[in-house]
């Protein structure tokens, strides 16, 4: 399957057994500051509770926070485990829509270079649901401004079984920094053409 979107991410070959795309857009996040939140959501047609996604806020950040995140966190090389101060601060910083809190373990944050972008990689497991998360904020105008999540989610019991399908879609995708963050985030058909 191909998915491609008005936004940052052009394009993605979703690879596997996965549904047609669900989509969540919030238009009451909808001002002259926010653009849309959306998500799509792609479930295993084995497990529904098996899912990889995209994700964005709607948030252009102001150049003051993209450039503190660049400084702090996506120029630099990274690897943290565990749950310190350090790790928890990144966490929130990396992309706002990514809480830390009590109920979520960080087993490792990372920080390299994906397609052409810099991203930071968290692997996340919530404790009250064992739910496990593999997620890869992507600062797609290079500047910290607008950051877009992908992710795979999973059961801890079969997340080792869709990881590398989940993790080669992920490695296709393509970005681009001609789009509107403040548009509505919405999927594009095979052949379709932006105006």
């Amino acid at each position: 399957m191909l998915f491609r979107t008005n936004g940052a991410l052009e394009r993605m070959h979703v690879f596997g057994g996965w549904r047609p795309v669900f989509i969540i857009n919030d238009s009451r996040r909808m001002n002259s500051v926010w653009g849309t939140e959306t998500s799509f959501l792609l479930p295993h047609e084995e497990h529904d509770d098996v899912f990889m996604g995209v994700y964005f806020s709607g948030d252009c950040s102001d150049e003051s926070l993209g450039s503190l995140r660049r400084t702090e966190i996506y120029d630099r090389a990274m690897y943290l485990r565990g749950d310190g101060k350090e790790l928890k601060r990144t966490l929130v910083l990396a992309g706002r829509q990514l809480i830390a809190h009590s109920q979520i373990q960080c087993n490792s944050l990372s920080t390299a270079d994906f397609n052409g972008r810099r991203a930071v990689f968290v692997e996340q497991e919530w404790l009250s649901t064992g739910q496990t998360s593999y997620q890869i904020f992507v600062d797609t105008l290079g500047d910290g401004r607008v950051i877009y999540n992908l992710m795979y989610v999973a059961p801890k019991n079969v997340y080792s079984k869709f990881f590398e399908q989940a993790k080669a879609s992920f490695e296709t995708s393509l970005w681009r920094t001609d789009f509107n963050s403040r548009d509505a985030l919405r999927l594009l058909q095979d052949g379709s053409t932006e105006d």
